[in-house]
């Protein structure tokens, strides 16, 4: 998919992961020979020092330019999602300020607050996978579908709470009724799965997944894929689902390196993996009106990011 900025945003993106993945590398390398150690030299502690002195710059200006940002931010966002319906889930480990920042974002992009889920651990657990499939098999919504042939937890859990949570993309109106709703919704929230505030849940033309900073392996691996397949289904029911999260999410085995890793996934579900950062939540919600105009994208700081932002002045959402 060609965009005006795209060569600027790989350029942003090869420097900014390139220079984390440098001073790490560099630690690495050099750590037989931090103080203390037998075998230190002069020459490696120099340049230990130099990587540290480097990354203390990088992330200074990092803060620097994030305060500039910060003060455009609501200018940047004004006016992009007018009336649309935005819901907002995340994960345990989604941290609050990225939730909040995200939330008065898309308040100032002028979108109707469709309410927050928290998507609790058990959420994405193996432990609780069989349990989680068979609540939402036994409260889906009327004329709703499980997939027949992806039979995991959170391809189910998705398309499920899709049908329960999205609005139609050819009508606009619910694909649920409230009564649908609340049933899943209820029963989700009573066996531990999730968390909502009764009242505030509507029906969203998109949802926001934002997580943490997990890179997804060792013990978390099961969840990030798992998280990875729900994103999927969510996108499947309604205009569109963006995955945000921070850059370790963008790892390989990470639940954002895995949808990017994924041709189909990455083609229908946009992905933002620098969410710490003031541009990076910009681009969450620039990343929404994109999806309402049938297009997706990554975004972010790592190496599989196509640029850092969608462009200001991108497409009108449809």
């Amino acid at each position: 998919m060609a965009r005006s900025n795209g060569r600027a945003g790989f350029t942003v993106a090869g420097i900014a992961f390139g220079a984390a993945v440098g001073v790490a590398f560099g630690t690495y390398v050099l750590a037989p020979n931090l103080p203390d150690a037998p075998n230190q030299t002069a020459a490696s502690t120099a340049e230990l020092d130099r990587a540290r002195q480097e990354a203390e710059i990088n992330a200074v200006q990092a803060q620097q330019a994030d305060s500039v940002i910060d003060s455009i931010a609501d200018d940047a966002v004004a006016g992009t999602l007018t009336e649309r319906p935005v819901l907002v889930m995340y994960t345990s480990d989604a941290e609050q300020s990225d939730i909040d920042d995200v939330a008065w974002l898309l308040r100032s992009a002028g979108a109707v607050d469709a309410g927050r889920i928290h998507l609790e651990d058990s959420f994405f657990s193996q432990d609780g996978a069989d349990q989680l499939k068979s609540i939402v098999a036994n409260t889906l919504p009327a004329g709703a579908q499980l997939s027949e042939t992806q039979l995991d937890p959170g391809t189910h859990a998705g398309e499920a709470l899709g049908s329960a949570l999205m609005l139609n993309p050819e009508s606009g109106e619910p694909i649920a009724s409230t009564p649908e709703r609340g049933l899943l919704l209820g029963a989700l929230r009573d066996s531990g799965f999730i968390s909502y505030e009764d009242g505030t849940i509507l029906p969203g033309q998109v949802i926001v997944l934002i997580t943490g900073d997990s890179d997804g392996s060792g013990d978390s691996g099961f969840a990030a894929e798992s998280q990875s397949l729900f994103a999927r289904a969510l996108d499947s029911r309604g205009d569109g689902v963006v995955v945000a999260g921070r850059i370790r999410t963008a790892a390989d085995t990470g639940v954002i390196g895995r949808i990017r890793a994924n041709p189909d996934a990455a083609a229908k579900v946009s992905t933002v993996d620098s969410l710490d950062r003031t541009w990076g939540k910009i681009a969450t919600v620039l990343a929404v009106r994109e999806e309402l105009s049938g297009q997706s994208g990554a975004y972010g700081a790592a190496a599989s990011a196509e640029a850092a932002s969608p462009a200001l002045n991108g497409p009108t959402a449809g």
